[in-house]
């Protein structure tokens, strides 16, 4: 199956073995070096590592970020069969964001370029009957200042495979040199977030 360009599988996520050097935020999140490190690559519902290899060390910042967090009001995404969102019994799937963390390094110019890392969890419901789930993340640059630029968006999505009536599975996200201005008044939002759904 073919997706767009701007969909990032992550497939058995050989990305995250190459990227996943992000340090840790949000304020769920408590150790912020090696604590969101192992969380973040670590155990799904099989209690199965994500990914093998990655030193929690590569988790400490190297320069200062901006601020990374989930947008309000979408970090759970609820999919059920059409015209019923209001059934339990027509829950398809749920998805959620657990864990994200981030890492900067210089650009050359006045900014640094990103590397966000999420993770969460996908549970599926009584109407799921097995398949690939594709979850859509937005990563959106905000600058809080008045009269700032527009914010900037990118579409991600990630997905996974999910067995009807199996545990949650983990999910993960890497996504590399995302361009930031270093600002004071400069954040970086995550969401799950698809059109025409209902969001919690």
């Amino acid at each position: 199956m073919q997706h767009a360009d701007w969909i990032r599988r992550t497939g058995p996520l050989a990305s995250l073995a190459l990227g996943l050097a992000v340090a840790g935020c949000g304020a769920d999140i408590s150790g912020v070096g090696d604590d969101v490190a192992k969380t973040v690559i670590s155990g799904n519902a099989s209690d199965k590592s994500v990914v093998e290899g990655i030193n929690p060390d590569t988790f400490r910042r190297e320069v200062p970020c901006p601020p990374l967090e989930v947008e309000p009001g979408h970090y759970l995404l609820m999919i059920h069969d059409r015209g019923k969102d209001d059934d339990p019994k027509a829950l398809r799937y749920q998805a959620n964001i657990e864990n994200w963390a981030r890492r900067c390094v210089r650009d050359g110019g006045d900014g640094v370029l990103m590397t966000v890392g999420v993770s969460g969890r996908v549970t599926p419901g009584p109407a799921w009957q097995g398949g690939e789930v594709l979850l859509p993340i937005r990563l959106t640059i905000v600058n809080t200042a008045p009269g700032g630029p527009k914010p900037v968006v990118r579409q991600l999505a990630v997905p996974v495979t999910l067995g009807a009536g199996s545990p949650a599975e983990q999910w993960a996200l890497v996504e590399e040199n995302v361009a930031i201005p270093q600002t004071a008044s400069t954040k970086v939002q995550i969401a799950l977030d698809e059109k025409g759904k209902r969001r919690q």
